[in-house]
């Protein structure tokens, strides 16, 4: 029988539809294939049922891949078609936005880099009196945190 784990699909740097139905195609698939293993598990299907089942659904995969890099839009329902387009469209757009230098995600990890940068370390003494009165937050748990660090003598 063949594996049900899924390889890991690369992400093109510009979808388009075609590409967004080939994952859908891959994802009905990958579903087929898990519903035939848990079918095959629990024994309400042979084990040659299964490998037959898992042949045809792969066969089938092939061959809607091959028709979709053929034909593309003439293979698929207009609406279909119409909805891959907008899915790609969208994440071309994400995929533009995190390029930009301002992008949330360059945010996100200028904001990580920051947050590592003012840990904490337990085991090294606080001997700046500046650095040991930093309050950086309020809150209870780094006050806790604090308080344990003070009575371990390490603040």
């Amino acid at each position: 029988m063949l594996t049900n784990t899924a390889a890991p699909t690369p992400q093109p740097t510009h979808p388009t539809a075609t590409t967004i139905a080939i994952e859908d195609a891959e994802r009905r698939c990958d579903a087929a294939l898990r519903d035939i293993a848990r079918l095959a598990s629990s024994g309400q299907i042979s084990p040659s049922e299964a490998a037959g089942l898992e042949a045809e659904s792969v066969e089938r995969l092939v061959t809607r891949i091959r028709d979709l890099e053929a034909h593309g839009d003439r293979v698929v329902d207009a609406r279909e078609w119409a909805a891959y387009e907008a899915r790609a469209a969208r994440r071309r757009s994400t995929v533009t936005a995190d390029r930009r230098p301002g992008s949330e995600s360059r945010e996100r990890s200028a904001r990580a880099l920051r947050e590592r940068q003012m840990c904490v370390v337990q085991s090294a003494r606080v001997s700046s009196e500046v650095l040991r009165g930093l309050w950086v937050d309020d809150d209870e748990e780094t006050l806790a945190t604090r308080g344990a660090l003070a009575a371990a003598g390490l603040l």
